[in-house]
């Protein structure tokens, strides 16, 4: 059956090489492959540069391009039936679909609009040449749904901002926190910066006075859900104005983080407060939320969510104050989402609704002619806002905040405030120039890893929910150990697995924890003698992971009930890296060492003597690979993994759902100005989105290594394709 389906699969791969004619190119464009299926797309205008991408995404990712639409628009119920009800809910409720129909109209240029207006066309272009559609189509009994109105893909930008921005999560937590426990105990348990939770980044640029060439090294990877395919495609585009080699996303042209034969950029989350949660008074008809003396009536939106299988569309209807949409359920979980009902009328101020990035922005990114040039383009990115940084050729590295971030008339954006007051009101934006930046550190590096930027004494409040810092002091300390970084030496740093927070919180549970019992007795002896390192291989790192997560149960599931504590369980990195320290360090013995002790052998009949890898165990699987019968075909890889959301080689899992990654480096890149050619890259599992390609997988057992492809500019090519103009069929 497996090798029936793969031929099945096979019908509809993307050609590599030959000639393909397809109506819409103005002139010829060629598409060289790699070794790893990279394709190098060169063509004689932008415009026929724009189009060829499209044609290749929909050539190689149409399927997960459709289902990126669907997701924003809250439209995967028509493919996948009751199972994804509540996602499209929840996206109708926050507006992606709403706010992306009004960044396109207001937002977009008539420069961006050109621009992905080509890309559209030569998605759709694939899409009538193809000899036949995706295996996904045929095995769901659907038919590709790409439209060519833009508002769909800018809500993809909205659903990309959306994933990044998670402080709603914080304020409704405490508050509930706060309801069920007290506010002291919620700040014990869920204390602001650092604490924050969710997708991160590392990255990185080191000044040619700590190279061993004397040109600087640029290094990023970006951590996000685990998926597959990828979230990134790797391309190489060439054009008359522009040359850029990097990632891109499926539903943009362009490459968004990469080099240029100048310059290299990477990027990772500012982890900026920009939403914040409003709680309404409502009418006794919840027509209208008071704002001082006066009952302004909410926006009514009607949201026909079509459901698979059903007769007719499920009527949402979503209700909207002056602050934005009134939410009704919060959400838990990574892998999974799990959502409950809020008890509260908190209406979502995000940033988002009001902007987020324009396609066009990758074309004045990639022409930057020095720092102060790509200054000047990254900073229009509002949403997302993105710690970037810079090396070029001529040897200047920097730093650069961006996003648009809000002041406020009072508070901090750490709980949920009244909204009938003007005393929360957002009055304005920290001016760009006034963002945290560098300019050729002394120090010869600039790193962040979503970790605090706002310098001592900064007038502006960027949040209060951080990540934590261990991250970027394993990366400082590793970069500051030496002045010869290479490539190879960037590589380690990136495959780190070294816990900064296990190595503090050792000590303090074994200092507490009862000895007496032989198992439990080897096992701490075992721990006492370990490294702190979390790699795959390290039966130690296996029994803390469970120690530490058998303990969050045993203190707070029973208090915070089963709804609550899957919340606060997936913040496991605020558990694991402040609260339970803190608890430990407590002359009130909050943790008792009967607790310990009972964690501790739980955790050891979990383990079971396997190593951490086998617990963390990365999966990636296509969302079809939960079909019976579908798995072999649609499961890229399944390797040992180390590390853990606290390590520079991210490894974050959802508490609730065992062990499994969840949020992983989606690319790794190392930039050697000195030479482009000496750069690496790798993705988690491949190029392609096709099952039947040579390029599904093949860089699965690379990334898991920690080892790297070539990327430079000039790789060899060992197919050629050229996509020639046609007429079309009149």
């Amino acid at each position: 059956m497996s090798d029936q389906l793969r031929a099945l699969a096979g019908s509809s791969l993307f050609p590599t090489d030959g000639e393909l004619r397809i109506a819409g190119l103005d002139a010829p464009v060629t598409i060289r492959r790699d070794a790893w299926g990279v394709p190098t797309i060169e063509a004689a205008s932008l415009e026929d540069l724009w189009f060829a991408n499209g044609v290749v995404v929909a050539g190689e990712r149409l399927f997960q391009l459709d289902l990126t639409l669907r997701a924003a628009t809250g439209r995967l119920a028509e493919v996948f039936g009751e199972r994804s009800f509540d996602d499209d809910r929840f996206a109708r409720t926050i507006g992606l679909a709403r706010a992306g129909a009004m960044h396109a109209r207001h937002d977009w240029t008539d420069a961006d609009h050109a621009m992905h207006g080509r890309f559209r066309a030569g998605v759709r272009a694939w899409i009538e040449a193809a000899s036949a559609a995706p295996i996904e189509y045929t095995l769901l009994d659907l038919a590709p749904e790409i439209p060519d109105d833009p508002a769909p893909f800018a809500a993809a930008f909205a659903l990309l901002a959306w994933s990044l921005s998670n402080n709603w999560e914080s304020e409704v937590l405490r508050a509930e926190l706060d309801r069920r426990l007290g506010a002291d105990t919620t700040e014990r348990l869920l204390p602001v910066s650092p604490a924050a939770h969710g997708q991160g980044s590392n990255d990185w640029a080191v000044a040619g006075s700590r190279t061993a060439s004397g040109a600087p090294l640029l290094a990023n990877d970006p951590h996000l859900l685990v998926s597959q395919p990828g979230v990134w495609l790797e391309l190489n585009l060439r054009a008359p104005g522009y040359e850029a080699r990097g990632v891109a996303l499926p539903f943009t042209p362009g490459i968004i983080l990469g080099a240029t034969p100048h310059h290299a950029w990477g990027a990772t989350n500012v982890s900026g407060d920009v939403q914040d949660l409003y709680e309404e008074r409502l009418d006794v008809g919840g027509t209208a939320a008071l704002h001082g003396d006066a009952w302004e009536p909410l926006a009514v939106h009607q949201e026909a969510i079509v459901v698979r299988g059903e007769p007719a569309p499920r009527v949402v209807e979503v209700r909207e104050s002056r602050h934005g949409p009134i939410l009704t359920h919060g959400v838990a979980g990574l892998l999974h989402t799990r959502y409950r009902e809020l008890d509260a009328a908190y209406a979502l101020r995000w940033t988002g609704h009001d902007a987020t990035l324009r396609p066009s922005l990758v074309l004045e990114v990639a022409r930057a002619t020095d720092l102060a040039s790509f200054r000047q383009a990254v900073l229009q990115v509002v949403c997302p806002g993105q710690n970037f940084v810079y090396a070029d050729v001529e040897g200047t590295i920097g730093y650069q905040a961006t996003g648009r971030h809000p002041i406020r008339a009072g508070g901090d954006g750490t709980r949920p405030v009244p909204g009938w007051t003007d005393e929360h009101e957002w009055t304005g934006w920290i001016p760009p120039e006034a963002l945290p930046a560098e300019t050729d550190p002394a120090r010869g590096f600039a790193a962040t890893a979503n970790n605090d930027v706002q310098p001592a004494g900064y007038p502006y409040l960027l949040s209060k929910d951080f990540h934590r810092p261990d991250r970027v002091r394993r990366i400082e300390e590793l970069l500051a150990a030496r002045e010869d970084h290479d490539v190879a030496s960037m590589q380690r740093i990136q495959a780190d697995t070294i816990s900064l927070a296990a190595r503090t919180l050792m000590p303090l549970l074994l200092a507490r924890t009862p000895r007496g019992e032989p198992a439990r007795d080897e096992a701490l002896d075992a721990l006492a003698a370990w490294d702190g390192d979390l790699r795959a291989s390290s039966s130690e790192a296996a029994v803390l992971g469970a120690w530490s997560a058998a303990i969050a149960r045993r203190l707070l599931a029973a208090r915070l009930g089963e709804e609550l504590f899957a919340a606060y369980a997936e913040r496991r990195e605020t558990f694991h890296g402040d609260v339970l320290p803190a608890l430990l360090r407590d002359a009130n013995d909050a943790v008792s060492g009967d607790d310990l002790a009972a964690g501790l052998d739980e955790a050891i009949a979990e383990a079971a003597g396997r190593t951490w890898g086998e617990l963390h165990e990365l999966r990636l699987e296509h969302p079809l690979a939960a079909i019976p019968g579908l798995d072999a075909l649609f499961t890229a890889g399944a390797v040992p993994f180390g590390g853990d959301e606290q390590t520079v080689a991210q490894g974050g899992f959802d508490g609730l759902e065992g062990y499994r990654p969840a949020v992983i480096p989606s690319w790794r890149v190392v930039w050697d100005l000195g030479d482009l050619e000496r750069s690496v890259s790798v993705v988690p599992s491949g190029v392609a989105g096709n099952p039947a390609s040579p390029h599904w997988n093949d860089q699965v057992d690379l990334y898991a290594s920690g080892r790297a492809k070539p990327c430079g500019f000039e790789t060899e090519a060992v197919a050629t394709l050229t996509i020639v103009p046609a007429q079309p069929v009149r």
